[in-house]
């Protein structure tokens, strides 16, 4: 008996000290995870009278590293690199372009693929348990939109008739910015050097050159990492 809690106390000792570092040391945090992405300001009109549907999240990857500085007990600078599919989705819809012919979309993506550098301050609210916020300079790699459409014609029964289905992608990176600003906010926790980290990045920075087009990036993330 008395081994079994000599052998739980040593235990908890050790976890207490992994848990804990000192002030001026370095961790390096490689992560990997899913990035959940929309973007502001982005209907998509599907009709000649101007009627639109709105852009949803999409998922994809997210995976980098962060180096950590811890400054005092409670709080510690993050500077990480990662790399994220952002963009948004669309739901399947029909474009009718005349009375007699329309398009059915499908699987329609914008793409975006950005690297993301953040600079947080993070402090330490409980054991395990950090908040944090800063900024995030976002970089762009590549940006492509990615459909399949088909034409619909109306026969004079009241039938419809399918043409082939086309898979289309157009690459417009030129018409975007080529650096974007945001705000991430988060929180993680840690066990034993695993990270569970969850952020939301709020973007401030329009996404196209265009006039008139105002759309930002909204991008929530989950990623677990591993404290080296």
């Amino acid at each position: 008996m008395k081994k079994g809690l000599l052998i739980l106390a040593l235990f908890a000792v050790v976890i207490s000290a992994s848990a804990q570092r000192d002030p001026g040391s370095w961790s390096l945090i490689p992560r990997l995870g899913v990035s959940i992405a929309n973007m502001t300001d982005n209907d998509l009109v599907i009709g000649v009278d101007g009627s639109s549907i709105s852009s949803k999240y999409k998922a994809g990857m997210v995976g980098g590293v962060d180096v950590e500085y811890q400054v005092i007990d409670k709080a510690s600078v993050i500077l990480g690199a990662y790399y994220s599919m952002q963009g948004c989705r669309y739901a399947d819809c029909e474009y009718t372009s005349d009375g007699k012919t329309s398009y059915g979309y499908k699987n329609n993506r914008t793409n975006l693929q950005y690297i993301n550098v953040p600079l947080l301050l993070n402090c330490y609210v409980a054991q395990g348990l950090a908040v944090k916020a800063g900024v995030q300079l976002g970089f762009l790699l590549d940006a492509k939109s990615k459909v399949e459409s088909t034409p619909i014609t109306k026969n004079k029964d009241g039938s419809q008739s399918y043409g082939d289905m086309e898979k289309m992608s157009t690459s417009f990176t030129d018409n975007c910015h080529s650096v974007d600003f945001s705000i991430p906010v988060g929180v993680s926790y840690e066990y034993m050097n695993v990270i569970l980290d969850a952020r939301y990045n709020f973007g401030l920075s329009k996404i196209y050159k265009v006039d008139g087009l105002s759309s930002k990036n909204r991008n929530f993330t989950v990623s677990v990492g591993y404290r080296l």
